[in-house]
């Protein structure tokens, strides 16, 4: 210990009261200088002090002394935990909290105590000080409450505006599907009839139909083999069949529940909200996030989705119980429903048209598994104006697909070899 505690600190960081404590030697401001003697028997402590006397003390519980000193009967208790507690002595009870100047008695006033520097002050001056201490400390207190409710309320207010663009967002498809509900109650039961007759693969070739085509404002009796073809030459598509008897008896029950339905111009949706619905019950969640993907895929396939597409696909999603959630790419922001392939890195060097396999031409820039699958299919390739004759390939595309790619074997990419395209 040093020196009349100097330089020793307490819980809150003061400095300890300046005072000596030895064995038989105390000396502090307000105690003065005493020789001091301790023993203890028969569980009784005895205590004399050339100032203050012999005191006689014992423990009856915990955290409670009982004494005589100097002829005079002494009760001290000091019952609870944390900063605020319970004082009980021979004149009452009192509570006092502790704080990081000192004590204050919230019953006795004059009973607290404050410590400056390591003076210890008791009686009112400790008093006065402690309340300016506790007014203080209040004021700080209230300035950080007030910047966190300040803090909360914005949170709260920004919170509150995005559930509110959120929803405002969500309610034209919110009112759409309602609309939906209503149209579809008066369909007639064939229609629903013919609908539930489909099997797992019926549906998912109706519901490819109904998206690649209508979406685009075709009739399926115009469009089915395309479709039909796509898929087959597609192995990537595993959950869409292949038949085209299948296809082409799917188109056809298709457009007729089309014709059935009223208002003409809503029979597409309700139509594919009605097999949408089929789909949820007769497959299981995995099969039917497989369907809509590979069903997105080709909406793709002749360029970007048009907007009755994505309204259709929102359909889709909504009646066949699917919940899509926004990819979230490396860098933080949010993405489409699919996070879109990379382009492969240049250090690969161009890939031959000719014998590069389905997964290796997937490698360059706009080529997924149906234009790979094409690709393969058109070989072998002798120029590279040839990739025009598949869907999605125009001029711009085939400069940069001819940026890497190559053709029979050459080390050079094509495009050094295409002067113009288109």
């Amino acid at each position: 210990m040093g020196l009349f505690n100097l330089g020793n600190k307490d819980a809150y960081g003061k400095q300890r009261r300046i005072e000596h404590r030895g064995k038989y030697l105390r000396a502090s401001r307000t105690g003065g200088v005493a020789l001091r003697a301790q023993a203890r028997a028969a569980d009784v402590n005895l205590t004399a002090n050339t100032r203050r006397g012999v005191r006689a003390s014992v423990t009856p519980a915990k955290n409670t002394q009982v004494a005589l000193q100097n002829g005079r009967f002494i009760l001290r208790g000091r019952y609870g935990k944390g900063p605020t507690k319970l004082n009980l002595s021979k004149s009452g009870a009192s509570v006092s909290t502790r704080n990081r100047l000192g004590s204050f008695n919230w019953f006795r006033p004059n009973r607290s105590s404050a410590k400056v520097f390591g003076v210890q002050v008791r009686g009112q001056k400790a008093a006065q000080l402690q309340m300016v201490y506790m007014v203080f400390a209040a004021l700080v207190g209230g300035v950080q409450l007030l910047f966190v409710v300040i803090g909360g309320l914005l949170r709260g207010a920004v919170a509150l505006g995005q559930w509110l663009v959120d929803h405002a967002r969500a309610l034209p498809r919110r009112w759409r599907n309602a609309r939906l509900q209503r149209q579809r109650r008066r369909v007639d039961p064939a229609v629903s009839e013919a609908i539930a007759r489909l099997d797992a693969d019926g549906l998912s070739a109706a519901l490819a139909l109904a998206v690649a085509l209508w979406g685009r404002g075709e009739t399926l009796d115009e469009g089915w083999r395309r479709i039909q073809r796509r898929v087959t030459q597609n192995p990537g598509l595993e959950a869409l069949p292949r038949s085209p008897e299948l296809f082409e008896s799917v188109a056809v029950e298709l457009e007729r529940c089309r014709a059935a339905v009223q208002p003409a111009q809503d029979a597409h949706r309700i139509v594919l909200a009605l097999l949408a619905e089929a789909a949820a019950q007769g497959m299981d969640g995995e099969r039917r996030a497989a369907l809509f993907f590979d069903v997105d895929d080709l909406a793709l396939a002749r360029g970007p989705r048009t907007v009755l597409q994505e309204e259709l696909l929102e359909i889709f999603a909504d009646h066949a119980q699917l919940s899509l959630e926004p990819a979230m790419p490396a860098g933080g922001k949010q993405g489409q429903r699919r996070q879109p392939r990379e382009a492969p890195e240049a250090a690969q060097g161009p890939i031959d048209l000719n014998t590069a396999s389905i997964e290796e031409l997937q490698e360059i820039p706009h080529v997924g598994p149906e234009r790979a699958a094409a690709i393969a299919a058109m070989r072998p390739i002798q120029r590279i104006e040839q990739l025009e004759a598949i869907d999605g390939i125009g001029p711009q595309r085939l400069r940069e697909i001819a940026a890497h790619a190559r053709l029979n074997d050459s080390t050079k990419p094509v495009e050094n070899r295409v002067e113009k395209v288109g």
